[in-house]
């Protein structure tokens, strides 16, 4: 799906403050049967623009205070491809980033404690294929937002 139509971009747009709205709410949003706005959302979907559906759930109420940035430097020669696998496996990695720059990757930690960062940062510089690290522990976070929509939706 190369273009998006005005009633495309109000879906989206719908979409992203909630992925759970029904068919029917956002038909009666944008003027359209449940079944025209279904359609639509499912071309949507098989064109890749929607990805999927997901709970943001917010992380200090499931006990991981602490985040952190940790930029990560492949040891020369590392088949980077069984890196990012590895890399991948650890559950304390919420996102990670192939970069241009002095480091390689960014990835976006989240733990429970400090000593939890400590253990994980240990376990990370013993991994296969790791030159060195260097992390930055966030101390307060302004904003996370929704990806923002390259078109202003209509109201």
């Amino acid at each position: 799906m190369e273009r998006f139509d005005a009633i495309d971009r109000r879906i989206l747009a719908i979409l992203r403050e909630n992925g759970r709205a029904s068919h029917a709410h956002v038909a009666k949003r944008v003027g359209l049967s449940a079944p025209a706005v279904g359609e639509r959302i499912r071309k949507l979907e098989q064109a890749g623009v929607v990805l999927g559906y997901r709970a943001v759930l917010a992380p200090e109420a499931l006990g991981l205070r602490i985040c952190a940035f940790v930029a990560l430097a492949p040891r020369p020669g590392t088949v980077v491809s069984d890196l990012v696998e590895r890399l991948l496996a650890l559950p304390e990695i919420e996102e990670l980033h192939s970069v241009a720059g002095t480091y390689s990757y960014f990835a976006k930690v989240r733990v429970a404690s400090p000593e939890d960062l400590d253990e994980f940062l240990d376990r990370l510089m013993m991994m296969e294929g790791v030159e060195r690290t260097e992390t930055t522990m966030v101390l307060r976070t302004s904003a996370e937002r929704a990806l923002p929509l390259p078109f202003a939706a209509e109201p």
